[in-house]
Parts: structure tokens; sequence; C-alpha cells
């Protein structure tokens, strides 16, 4: 892997923010802040007036009127969602906001291993069987034409809600709520879908009041799913997530309280707001991202999303609780499952002459549920593009992930006239296909691949904020980089490059033994004073055969504290090491 530091800001740009120590000033110019005007917006997201008007949504009014005249005839409703994190969570806050006006929708979330996401013509008969009124979709709907067209037949309104992309020409509905439409014109376009629904949610609120205070304490679930479906974290979902994380540490939901028990997160709250700013809390992002958002995955990718969506619905305490840790053991499965799937994809990619372009493998053992998050895994680690399908003899169904270089939906777009359905976003994607005509889409894309990619360096490439001396690795820094959270796409994490560090020990710990332990020394070259540094690197196991004690190494890692007892110690969790020869 190359390593790569950013280019120093200017001189003159360091004397902008004076009260600002360098290092923070350098992460401003790293992530395009030119005023302070800028770095005031970022560090101080206000609930109230960052939040846009959610009548700047296309066709919220006409929503907002049919669901209305829906609720005050009690006419019957369903939210149709999707079995992803995202899915599941704007179910649940459009069902949470009914249901505040009396009314009790009925849901419907699709089979992960039965169908695909989005409307499809066997679901809308279903429905129908149960006299819906109206349908509102969640997470999904927008290029769904023949389903919707065959709910129209069928006398049901239907209500579309959904953040992927659109085409020129919408499906006829009653409403289509979705900021990528082409002739939308809301301020911000990286809603997830539970912010679409969240948004949703507060149009109706203004009509039909809000004594529960839902406007707040939805906020939790609309950042978990922000977080665990990969969007930006900057502009108004920076300010949904920063709330949401002050919400979730005092969360009215009993089963996201029982999610973070089996998680084994205790959250707190360290300062209470003031003043209507956020409050602080031991929760960060990655709560969202590493803790909760992939036990809510696991319902629908091991079992059934509905699982999930009763957990996060429920209020009766026994029922959370074993939902809990029903949903927990789904995602210790999940993971002992995508563990043994990732070796074997690696081991037929490394088996080949030299890797290709593109990484297309498939097998009928690779379940529905986890191609995905293969395809991801194989993305990253190979910095290549990545079809992971799973092949059901007769159907091939099928998940891509992409790095920026390549236009994945253009790809899927010169196979479309092969699949039975496909779609997707911001270099995710998918297809469903018969069997027989799998070789045919592989010539078109590896073809498009290898013409693509030719020219590009397919290296992976690690970006450093910047190098630090021994002085800049501090508790000030480290605090004055927290400023910065929540991290996430767009806002990454800072990370950092200190060369020179002598190894004092090195040792595998952790379940399996994957993670590598260390303690580093590290000298000013200077004055000559030293200090010695606790490291972790998670999942490094393979760099305890290339280093020992009282090697040099240079090491990029992220500044973190350990904290117990009391105690506080600034520690380094190791992103990537190379030993100095």
């Amino acid at each position: 892997m190359k390593w790569q530091v950013k280019s120093k800001a200017p001189r003159a740009f360091f004397k902008q923010f004076p009260e600002f120590s360098p290092l923070i000033v350098q992460l401003f110019y790293n992530r395009g802040f030119k005023t302070q005007k800028q770095v005031d917006e970022f560090f101080n997201p206000d609930f109230e007036g960052d939040l846009h008007d959610p009548y700047l949504l296309k066709d919220m009014d006409l929503a907002v009127k049919r669901i209305v005249k829906a609720i005050d005839h009690q006419e019957k409703i369903l939210i149709y969602g999707d079995f992803d994190a995202d899915g599941v969570s704007a179910t649940t806050i459009l069902y949470k906001t009914l249901e505040s006006f009396g009314l009790t929708p009925e849901i419907y979330i699709p089979d992960r291993e039965k169908e695909n996401h989005g409307l499809n013509p066997k679901s809308i008969k279903v429905i129908a069987k149960d006299k819906i009124n109206l349908l509102i979709t969640v997470d999904c709907g927008s290029k769904d034409f023949e389903a919707i067209d065959l709910a129209n037949s069928l006398g049901i309104d239907v209500v579309i809600t959904d953040h992927h992309d659109t085409d020129q020409k919408l499906p006829q509905t009653v409403a289509l709520i979705n900021h990528k439409r082409k002739d939308d014109k809301y301020p911000f376009k990286d809603l997830a879908g539970a912010g679409v629904a969240y948004k949703l949610a507060l149009a109706l609120l203004l009509i039909k009041g809000d004594p529960d205070n839902l406007k707040k304490w939805l906020l939790d679930i609309t950042a978990l799913a922000t977080v665990a479906d990969m969007e930006p974290i900057i502009g108004e979902n920076r300010t949904i997530v920063k709330y949401g994380l002050g919400v979730l540490a005092q969360t009215k939901w009993i089963g996201l309280a029982k999610l973070m028990d089996v998680s084994r997160i205790n959250p707190e709250i360290v300062n209470h707001s003031a003043k209507g700013e956020a409050p602080l809390t031991n929760l960060d992002a990655s709560t969202l991202g590493f803790a909760l958002g992939p036990r809510i995955n696991a319902a629908g990718r091991m079992e059934h999303a509905n699982i999930a969506f009763e957990l996060l619905t429920t209020g009766n305490e026994q029922k959370a609780e074993k939902l809990a840790q029903l949903i927990d053991q789904k995602n210790k499965e999940r993971q002992t499952l995508t563990d043994k799937v990732v070796r074997e994809v690696e081991a037929r990619i490394v088996s080949q002459d030299r890797i290709p372009e593109l990484i297309f493998e498939g097998d009928k053992d690779w379940p529905v549920g986890l191609i995905g998050l293969i395809a991801g895994k194989m993305k990253d680690k190979f910095n290549r593009p990545a079809v992971i399908y799973n092949d059901q003899q007769k159907i091939i169904r099928a998940s891509c992930r992409s790095i920026p270089q390549f236009d994945l939906m253009n790809m899927l777009n010169q196979c479309s006239r092969y699949f039975d359905d496909y779609g997707g976003r911001d270099g995710t994607g998918g297809f469903t296909m018969s069997r027989d005509k799998i070789e045919k889409v592989k010539d078109i894309c590896f073809k498009l691949a290898k013409k693509e990619l030719k020219k590009i360096s397919l290296n992976s490439v690690l970006e450093i904020d910047a190098e630090l001396s021994l002085e800049e690795i501090s508790f000030k820094n480290h605090d004055q980089v927290s400023l910065f959270e929540p991290f996430g796409k767009k806002n990454l994490k800072p990370k950092f490059l200190a060369k020179s560090l002598e190894i004092m020990e090195a040792r595998l710990v952790g379940n399996g033994q994957k993670h590598l332990k260390m303690e580093l020394a590290m000298f000013d070259k200077y004055s000559g004073k030293g200090k010695n540094f606790k490291a972790i690197g998670f999942s490094l196991v393979d760099k305890v055969e290339e280093v020992k004690k009282g090697d040099l190494v240079d090491v990029v890692f992220e500044m973190i504290i350990n904290q117990w007892n009391g105690y506080k110690e600034l520690e380094m969790k190791i992103v990537d090491l190379k030993l100095i020869k």
C-alpha cells in the first residue's frame, strides 16, 4: 500500500486561525475550509438552524395532504420498507410517527433471500388482498414502474419516499419524495432513506402536532441509519448524527437500549446541552457504524429484517431483551460466515496469474445476505471494482461495489438488457438475472473494466493528514481533533504519520489472536527526549511476522484515549506500519 501525506497548507493559511494549533489548521486545509465562517458552522451545528424545511422537498405537500386524509378517515396504510439498516430505520420512523396520531399502519419488509430491493408485483398482489388504501414506501420505489402501475390498477394510492437515483421519467404516484429527482431543488442531496422518512415525519408533525416530541426522539434512529448506510457526515447529516448521538445516550426506545446492552455499550452524557448545542456523550459514529448498524443489518442478512423492526418498535422490555439477544447471535453467525467466504474469494483471486481489473466471483453456497459485504471487502482489499454473486442454478443475484475511478452504474447500464432487475448508487449496486446469460455479462464487464482502468494505478493509497513530531502527539491535539467528530464519509478520522519508532514489545491479542498490540518508543530528533506509546493494530495479524523487538518502524495511526479507573492514557491505533530496513 502506498502512503501519501497531504500537501502542507501555505504559511498565510496558518495565520488565519491563530486560536488553533498548526495541526488543526492543517486539518482545516485538508478538508477544504477557507473561512472562519466555514469553521464555525462545522464545529457548531445548530439543530433548529441547520435542518432545512421539509417542504422544500418536491411533492412533500402532496404526500402530507394524502396521508393526513388517510389518518383523518382511518384508512388502511401500509409502509413498505427495505431489509437493510436504513430501510428498517426508515420504516420505524414513519411507523412511530403514524402511531402517534392514533393509527397503526401495516408493515411490509421484503425477504432478502426471496425478493429484491424495492416494490415488486408479487408483493403488491399480496398487499392488495389486505384492502390497503395507501402504500408509502421508504428507502425504495423510485424506479419500480411495473409494481406501481399494478398498485394503481388495483386502487392503491402510492407515495414514494426514497434517496436512490431516479430516471428522467418518474412513475405515476400521488407523490414521489426524493431529493435525487432531477426537478428537486432541496439544498442537501445526501440524506439517507431514513433521513427522507424523517423529513416526511417532521412535515406531518407540523400539521398534526408533536406532543411526544418525536422531532427529538426519532433522531437517534435517523442517525443510526445515516451512518450505517455510509452517507457523507457533512452538512445536514452532520447535524442529524451529532444531535442523534446525544439522543441515543438517553433513548426512549427500549429496543435500542437493549441492543446497546448486548453490544456492551454503556451510554453516558458527559455534558448536557446548555444553550441548544448537542449534548456531549461517550458515543461516536463508530457506535452506530460498527456496533449497532451491523447488528440491525444482521437480522435481514441471516433471517428476516422484521426481527430488527420488532426490536425498534416494541415497548415490552422482556421481548426487547430476547430480540436483542437473538440479533446479537445472528450477528456473530454473520461474522463467522463472512470470514469463511472472504477466505474462499481471496483464495480464488490470488491463485490467478494476475489480479484482474475487475473481481467477478460467485458460488451457490455464498448467501445472498452476505454478498454485498463480501464485495465491499474485496473492493477494499484489492482496490478494484468487485461483483460477488449467489448462483441459484437458474438465477444469479449479485452485489457490486466500486472504486471512485470506475463508473459502476455505467457498467450496469451497459449490461441492462440481460438483467431482470438492477439498480445502484454511489459506487454500490446489484442485479438479478438468468444464469444462462452470466458469461455475456462477464464479458461486457471485464472488457469495460480493462478499457477504463488500464491507465489507472490500482495500487491502494493510504492518505495521511500530516506527519507528527513527538511534541504534537498530545492530549491537547487529541482533544482538538475530537472537535471534528462525528467522523464518517467525507469527514474521515484523521490519520497521522510517525517515523522511526522503536518496537519495545509486539504480540498478538484478542479473540483468535488477530490484533497486534505493541509498545513503541518515539524520540525527538532535536532534543533526544523520548516517550513510549502503547499501540493496537486491529486485524494486523500478518504484520507480526514482519517485525520484532528492537526494529525501527514508520507508523500510520489515529490518536485514541484509553481510559480506565479514572486514568487516561494517549495511545496509537495503528492503521499500517512499515519496517525500516
